[in-house]
């Protein structure tokens, strides 16, 4: 379980208040504008308040026998003229500010979910679906939308009226106004429960629905495969698992929640015969006028209506609530430690005692000590799983080593600034990844500001210039989502001329010819030799013809270094080195054969 799903770290249900107290806090310098749309709807709500009591002065009026009058009916006009003119205004005023700090909010949360992510450690972002974090960062992030721009003014507008209509009964006669309040006060408990048992619903169906993105991004992303091999049914099936999931858990909610969601209104309208007997027993003692008695009867639905709507608004606010405590896996998660910033005194690397793990039962890593002097080649082999990818994942702090030390100029990894080890770190990986744009954008990605000039200058250098300026856009051309419109050689010339042009002392290599056709092999060991040169190299070594003229060869097995010397040294120790050597040569005369 990773670090940001322990549930030790958040709560995993919060109250009503809890809940808006946490969406509050969030608005951080927009509360201001969320203030005003709130308050703004607020007013709308009174000013339709102000009608329904126009309306009971001139039914009340009517009863009492008053004759009709110019005067009267212009007052009665120009009141209800107000009350319009106040819900349209007030009405523009709320929408304006809710809609406008309902994105605002949203927009500077995405910012900062991707400001957190990019600090945290990256196996943080290997224990969580890709689908989990784009769920945040698009439905959790639809609902907080929708809760700012629509249910927070709408919980405004849902008790503005009721109290407007309250404070005027408790004026004319406080014993009705205490009976309206009674049903409303005996349903606040089932209220309260539904909506927790919501909160826990909630967040569990937004946790299946990121569960459902997950599957359906894996789906899309192996559908070559899946048809290659004929398992359409199967590929579908684990997405069809989630989406009756996600149907389960979203019809479970609407079952567990009605029962409560009835209850309330029941308990909620019970003060209707309540507050008509008790208005009876007034009248009939002359405890309380005509008047008054027909303006609570005009206002009691009122008083319960928008009470009852205000059920579907706190739904919104569950749901809400639910996607925050998923934003808040993200951004309550420890980030990558950072201390004081140490200059290193040259590239050389140095390993001492490192010890890693991913799995603290399975170590990966055991007691590694080397060292890299600054502008040699140090080149890395083993069998499969032996820890050799992960040796460069520690360098540029992918992951922090657990025991021993790393230093680079004598300065610790983990005590040199951020940025400061980005610049002095290239890593080109087997796996190249390019972004969607242009070929132009994903070169430039090396150096900020670099010119058309230096872009094209690396491009030479990583022997892509002339592929690129045969597209049909030169440097132009859209690479594609992931740079699918380029083979597996061009994009990796691409993110060679990337490196080049980042300029950095230290390159860490894995392999990158492993997969690559001979024609492009050639081009791009070119490239290679114009990326190490005067640098510092490390190299994890697949096809071990590619690292003969190592300064220094590290033999690695169950993560430990067991051989290290060069070439010619390692063959006549006849050890692990030896036989993967021997290896390489049967495979190199190894033919099909019928």
């Amino acid at each position: 379980m990773s670090v940001i799903d322990t549930p030790e770290t958040l709560p995993e249900s919060r109250s009503d208040i809890e809940s808006l107290r946490r969406a509050w806090n969030l608005a951080g310098p927009l509360k201001g504008q969320v203030a005003r749309g709130v308050g703004f709807r607020f007013l709308q709500s009174m000013m339709l308040g102000l009608s329904y009591g126009v309306v009971v002065w001139v039914v009340v009026q009517l009863a009492e026998g008053r004759e009709l009058t110019g005067s009267w009916i212009a007052q009665a006009t120009g009141l209800m003229a107000l009350s319009l003119a106040g819900q349209l205004a007030f009405g523009y005023l709320a929408v304006r500010n809710s809609w406008l700090s309902s994105y605002e909010v949203a927009g500077h949360l995405r910012l900062r979910i991707l400001e957190k992510l990019r600090r945290l450690p990256l196996g943080v972002h290997q224990g969580r679906h890709r689908g989990d974090t784009v769920t945040v960062l698009t439905s959790d992030m639809q609902m907080l939308e929708s809760f700012f721009s629509d249910g927070l003014p709408r919980i405004a507008q849902a008790i503005g009226l009721p109290v407007s209509i309250f404070v005027v009964l408790l004026v004319r006669d406080w014993v009705v106004a205490l009976a309206m309040a009674v049903s409303v006060v005996l349903a606040l408990p089932v209220f309260m429960g539904s909506s927790r048992r919501l909160s826990k619903l909630g967040i569990k169906r937004q946790d299946i629905q990121a569960e459902a993105g997950a599957r359906m991004i894996e789906f899309v992303q192996g559908l070559a495969v899946i048809r290659a091999f004929n398992r359409l049914g199967q590929g579908q099936e684990s997405f069809r698992r989630a989406i009756d999931d996600f149907r389960d858990i979203s019809i479970r909610m609407v079952v567990q929640l009605t029962m409560p969601i009835a209850l309330f209104g029941m308990i909620v309208m019970l003060g209707v015969p309540l507050v008509i007997w008790t208005i009876g027993l007034r009248v009939e003692s002359g405890l309380m006028d005509m008047g008054t008695a027909i303006t609570a009867l005009i206002l009691l639905f009122s008083m319960y209506g928008p009470l009852l709507a205000l059920l579907s608004v706190m739904e919104s606010v569950r749901m809400a609530d639910a996607s925050l405590i998923r934003m808040d896996r993200i951004l309550v998660a420890p980030d990558q430690p950072q201390a004081a910033d140490q200059i290193p005194q040259g590239y050389d690397l140095r390993f001492d005692g490192v010890g890693f793990a991913y799995d603290p039962q399975r170590p990966v890593l055991r007691d590694i000590s080397f060292t890299v002097p600054e502008r040699t080649m140090t080149a890395i082999v083993g069998p499969s799983g032996s820890g050799k990818s992960t040796i460069l994942n520690l360098i540029p702090r992918f992951w922090d080593v657990d025991t021993g030390s790393l230093t680079i100029g004598g300065a610790e990894v983990r005590r040199i600034d951020e940025a400061r080890l980005a610049e002095l770190v290239t890593v080109v990986f087997q796996d190249v990844y390019l972004f969607a744009g242009t070929i132009r954008d994903n070169v430039a990605m090396g150096k900020s500001g670099a010119s058309a000039a230096e872009i094209e200058e690396a491009a030479r250098a990583a022997q892509a210039h002339d592929f690129i300026v045969r597209l049909p856009n030169g440097y132009d051309t859209q690479v594609g989502e992931s740079g699918a419109a380029l083979s597996g050689g061009e994009r990796q010339r691409i993110a060679i001329a990337r490196a080049i042009l980042k300029d950095a002392p230290i390159v860490l290599m894995d392999e990158a010819t492993a997969a690559i056709d001979p024609t492009n092999e050639r081009l791009i060991q070119a490239a290679l030799a114009r990326l190490v040169e005067g640098r510092t190299l490390i190299v994890v070594a697949h096809k071990l013809s590619t690292i003969q003229a190592a300064d220094q060869i590290l033999v690695l097995d169950e993560g430990r270094i067991v051989e290290s010397g060069v070439h010619g040294e390692l063959l006549s120790k006849a050890g692990l080195y030896a036989r993967l050597w021997n290896h390489r040569v049967r495979a190199m005369n190894w033919q099909l054969s019928r």
